[in-house]
């Protein structure tokens, strides 16, 4: 025969699930990542590709993860922008 309710060691407190320790994002690479991406929309010279950040920075808040891929492109965008500055150009001295 099984115990009565009597005997079973029963508590009327909740259940604590003990969490890990939060981790402040400001502490994260992703979160980092997003700062990058908004001091080059800051200064205005990236307008040409804000779609692609903006895009690029939306999907990395949503997922709070940063791929190898999407750092590459930031850097790819944040290279040419820097080319463009300089005044370089693929055919500079070229003439019809």
């Amino acid at each position: 025969m099984g115990k009565r309710l009597e005997d079973l060691n029963l508590i009327d407190q909740p259940i604590v699930i003990p969490t890990p320790r939060q981790i402040d994002p400001r502490d994260t690479a992703w979160y980092r990542f997003l700062q990058e991406i908004d001091d080059l929309l800051a200064t205005g010279a990236y307008t040409w590709a804000e779609s692609t950040l903006s895009d690029i920075r939306d999907t990395v808040e949503r997922m709070q993860v940063v791929t190898v891929g999407q750092r590459r492109a930031v850097t790819n965008i944040e290279e040419a922008g820097l080319r463009k500055r300089g005044g370089s150009r693929r055919y500079e001295g070229f003439r019809r």
